[in-house]
């Protein structure tokens, strides 16, 4: 005999539930369970694979920079492959316009040519070192105020800086350039006289011969200055290339003198600006060389003591005019430098009555024979001074003093 028991409701439904709770769990557990394979069979796959070679990008600068003044090139990209597997890929990249970067001073050895201009010429220098020509105005300096030059101003003292006539009379006026050379080159005794408004700046001193009105054409007051008892003063400061004993040599027509150190070491043309007197003739020059007689002459040299009997003179085939007149250059005082040191500088040149105007500013290491000499005097062949590279190129069919194209620079030290 069998039994037949039936379930009760309540215990109906309790199955119910407990079903439904095993179904969701059961699909819970099967959702989990693919997402973590798939999490580790894609962490199998970045650990066990090799990783990409990764890639160098490099811009190329060109090799000259371009002027300021205009946009930079586009960027070259190159891409190529690091031979090394670094886990992490490095990207390197190159401005075309790097930030400054403080670089060692390199010392710069003088171009194996010299920078040549045409008669009438001056060369400006850039920062220093690298021949920059500039506007190259005239031979009396550039406009622009570039390069390793000097400072050149320049007075007319026919009138004053209103324009109001002075009177000068060539006899005052050479009182003016004596009272100047000799009280220390103060740059207010020159306030009563006309200023140019423009200032030019030179690299060198050499003019064979030209108009003097050149002068105050240069500085751009041929309006208002004539040609005659002009005055222009260069100053600056000068690095000394080398230790040594040096002297200026040279000659003006009419005046050049220089003053190296605060002392004047040169003085010698038509004029001599220190005694304030005409020297072109036989008893002056014959008194400098020290020959008998002229003792008041003499005495007056010493007592100026640039000048001191006896002077040197080389006299050169290519000059006649200038050896006749003045004897040929003139050697002046001897004066030391230690390289690198800085020294002042002053130059001075004027025309005094007019007409023509000429100078040559050699330099002279004393107890250093020369490379060349005049085949037919025997003279030294001298380079010039000079604060840059850049030598004048003079018209050898004229009269000119010969110079030799290779010689030291004095950078200018602003």
């Amino acid at each position: 005999m069998s039994l037949h028991i039936e379930p009760t409701e309540d215990a109906v439904d309790t199955l119910r539930k407990e079903r439904r709770k095993n179904y969701i769990a059961a699909f819970a557990t099967s959702i989990l369970s693919v997402v973590l394979a798939g999490a580790i069979l894609y962490s199998l796959t970045i650990i066990i694979a090799p990783p990409e070679e990764p890639k160098v990008v490099g811009y190329i600068t060109p090799d000259d920079a371009p002027p300021s003044d205009t946009p930079p090139p586009p960027e070259v990209q190159r891409e190529t492959s690091s031979s090394s597997h670094a886990e992490t890929p490095v990207k390197v990249v190159v401005a075309a316009a790097a930030a400054p970067v403080n670089l060692p001073k390199i010392d710069i050895d003088a171009p194996d040519e010299p920078v040549m201009l045409e008669e009438g010429t001056a060369l400006g220098m850039g920062d220093g070192f690298g021949p920059d020509l500039g506007d190259a105005t005239s031979a009396f300096g550039t406009s622009q105020p570039s390069g390793s030059t000097l400072v050149g101003t320049f007075y007319d003292t026919k009138q004053t800086p209103g324009g109001r006539p002075t009177n000068l009379s060539q006899e005052q006026f050479c009182s003016v350039l004596s009272r100047f050379i000799n009280r220390g080159w103060d740059e207010k005794d020159m306030n009563r006289f006309y200023k140019a408004p423009q200032q030019l700046y030179a690299a060198q001193f050499y003019v064979p011969r030209t108009s003097a009105n050149d002068a105050p054409k240069a500085y751009g007051c041929a309006d208002k200055v004539k040609p005659s008892r002009w005055i222009a003063i260069y100053r600056g400061k000068v690095r000394a290339p080398k230790s040594g004993t040096f002297r200026f040599v040279g000659a003006g027509d009419d005046v050049i003198a220089v003053r190296f150190n605060n002392e004047n070491v040169f003085d010698y043309g038509w004029f001599q600006a220190s005694l304030g007197k005409i020297t072109a003739n036989p008893k002056w020059i014959a008194a400098m060389e020290n020959k008998p007689g002229n003792d008041d002459l003499k005495k007056e040299l010493k007592s100026v003591g640039i000048n001191t009997p006896p002077v040197t003179f080389y006299k050169y085939s290519s000059s006649g005019h200038w050896n006749s007149s003045l004897g040929g250059v003139a050697a002046g005082k001897t004066f030391k430098v230690e390289q690198g040191k800085v020294y002042p500088i002053e130059i001075l040149i004027s025309e005094i009555p007019g007409g023509e105007f000429g100078m040559a500013l050699l330099l002279e290491e004393v107890g250093m024979p020369p490379l060349n000499k005049d085949p037919k005097t025997g003279a030294p062949i001298l380079p010039l001074f000079r604060t840059n590279y850049g030598v004048p190129k003079p018209d050898k069919n004229k009269e000119h003093v010969p110079f030799d194209e290779i010689g030291i620079v004095w950078e200018s030290i602003k």
